[in-house]
C-alpha cells in the first residue's frame, strides 16, 4: 500500500509513492512523540470513518517550546528515516500545529486547545491504535 507523499521544499521533489505503511508511520512516529516528551499520545483508525486520512495522531504539549521542538523533531525523524516532506498548518501556532502526511494527520496540540477541541471525542467510533508507555521505549 505505502503513502503518497507531497513535493518538498525543492523543485527536484516531485509527488511520489514511498514504501511505509500508513500505520507504520503512525507507530514510529508515535514512538519518536513519546520520547520527546509529548504526552497523552493518541493514534487513531479514522479509514472506516473517513475518506480524507487513515489515521490520526493526537499529542498534546506541556508549552510552547515542547509544541514547537515536537513539530520539528516529527518532521525531522519522517525526512531522515523515510524520505518525507511534510505539509504543516499553523506552524506559528502556540496551540495547534497539524502535519499532513497525507494518510496520516499530526495533531500536536497545547493542553488547552486539546481539552478545548476535544478530537478523540469527535472521532470516538475511530479505533484506537495500542501504543507502548514511555517506559518500553528505547532512547533515540
Amino acid at each position: 500500500m505505502g503513502i503518497e507523499i507531497y513535493p518538498g521544499p525543492t523543485p527536484q521533489l516531485q509527488h511520489r509513492h514511498i514504501d511505509v505503511e500508513p500505520r507504520d508511520l503512525t507507530l514510529f512516529l508515535a514512538t519518536a512523540a513519546i520520547e520527546k516528551s509529548a504526552s497523552d499520545v493518541l493514534a487513531i483508525d479514522i479509514g472506516d470513518v473517513s475518506t480524507f486520512a487513515s489515521y490520526f495522531l493526537i499529542l498534546t504539549a506541556s508549552n510552547t517550546r515542547l509544541l514547537h521542538s515536537l513539530v520539528d523533531e516529527l518532521r525531522d525523524r519522517a525526512r531522515d528515516e523515510y524520505g518525507l516532506h511534510v505539509r504543516v498548518e499553523g506552524e506559528r501556532s502556540e496551540e495547534w500545529v497539524l502535519l499532513d502526511f497525507g494518510s496520516l494527520i499530526v495533531h500536536c496540540f497545547s493542553a488547552e486547545a486539546r481539552e478545548f477541541y476535544q478530537l478523540e471525542r469527535l472521532w470516538s467510533d475511530a479505533a484506537r491504535i495500542e501504543l507502548p508507555t514511555p517506559s518500553e521505549i528505547q532512547p533515540h
